[in-house]
């Protein structure tokens, strides 16, 4: 969520001067839609691929006059337990293969991430080409990134065109060859969640609130805020096909510390509606007061960094999976009805 500050200036007077009243302000406003879901951004799966795989024995000597094998697995992962589908604009596919095998793995081997257990070409939405012999022990790197492709609630690995040059009397270890894969979704165009799930997502940004009461940068220090007390208004707009759960913490320069939070227990946001194209239907609009006392102020303008924590679920909505394209979006403003007392 983006945080706009915004704070008053005045013209310097003399400092026996001073101005006292109730002041309404905007602080802050963001949106978060699908392609805010931090869980679609750091998706990292740790594949094993046993000697079995290629039909070797273990513990056991073996020769063979070279391995030419078309589809090693599929290995399946599950992407996440809520989600059913998601539509990629843009996917970064990255990691690397590490060869604990006793033989080489020769070049021409690809990585290749499939959208089904089907070892066909058409289920194959991205692959990496091992350009040179992988030795054992050593390892292959990739990092390529994957267009406008549907992915299920699971994803598929195989090493498609496995190749090995011939080797004799060898003994291959229970330790297996490890494919490392991490997955971020950088863009997407619809998603399709299960009912009656839960999942969050959480961000940390930087923060600036002011380290002191000295609003009068530019009049050397004769102008100061003496704000004791008021509220926080907060309007809230969800038309994403989710209950929302939020709340923001203000942390110390070490992220170590947690020296405030916004709200007292959680802001509680009702779910919006969407049609099965993931469009918006029913907007879910609510306004929250929080107090704001001297003391909070005080810990907001220490602060140097805010944590977001978004928990959505989408219990109590009906059939198997609720959708959502680019279009719904949860919109939160926050305005300040604070008691402000200037000295100028």
């Amino acid at each position: 969520m983006l945080l706009l500050l915004v704070t008053a200036a005045s013209c310097n007077k003399d400092k026996t001067n001073e101005m006292d009243g109730d002041w309404l302000f905007p602080i802050a406003k963001g949106n978060l839609s699908i392609n805010s879901l931090s869980e679609l951004k750091n998706l990292e799966y740790d594949v094993e691929i046993p000697a079995f795989s290629i039909g070797q024995p273990v513990n056991f000597p073996v020769s063979s006059p070279g391995l030419h094998i078309s589809h090693v697995g599929p290995f399946g992962v599950q992407i996440t337990d809520w989600l059913h589908r998601v539509d990629v604009d843009t996917l970064e596919f990255t990691g690397s293969l590490s060869n604990f095998f006793p033989i080489p793995i020769g070049a021409g081997t690809r990585v290749s991430l499939r959208n089904a257990r089907d070892t066909s070409a058409a289920h194959v939405v991205g692959f990496a080409t091992i350009p040179q012999t992988v030795m054992p022990g050593a390892s292959f790197s990739f990092d390529i990134n994957i267009y406008g492709q549907s992915l299920s609630d699971s994803v598929y690995f195989t090493l498609d065109e496995f190749n090995s040059p011939a080797y004799n009397n060898v003994v291959f270890s229970s330790t297996p060859a490890h494919l490392k894969i991490q997955l971020k979704v950088v863009a997407a165009s619809f998603v399709e969640i299960y009912t009656n799930r839960t999942f969050t997502s959480v961000d940390t940004a930087e923060f600036s609130a002011g380290e002191d009461d000295n609003i009068g940068g530019n009049s050397g220090g004769a102008l100061s805020d003496t704000s004791t007390s008021g509220v926080i208004n907060v309007f809230t707009d969800n038309g994403l096909p989710a209950n929302i759960y939020s709340q923001l913490y203000f942390l110390d320069e070490t992220k170590t510390q947690v020296l405030d939070s916004m709200f007292l227990g959680a802001l509680d946001m009702e779910g919006g509606l969407t049609d099965d194209l993931g469009n918006t239907s029913f907007i879910n609009r609510r306004k929250t007061i929080i107090p704001v006392t001297r003391q909070k102020l005080d810990h907001l303008k220490a602060s140097r960094y805010v944590a977001s924590r978004f928990e959505f679920n989408t219990v109590n909505y009906t059939g198997l999976w609720v959708a959502a394209n680019r279009g719904p979006k949860l919109s939160i403003q926050f305005t300040g009805d604070l008691n402000i007392r200037i000295n100028f």
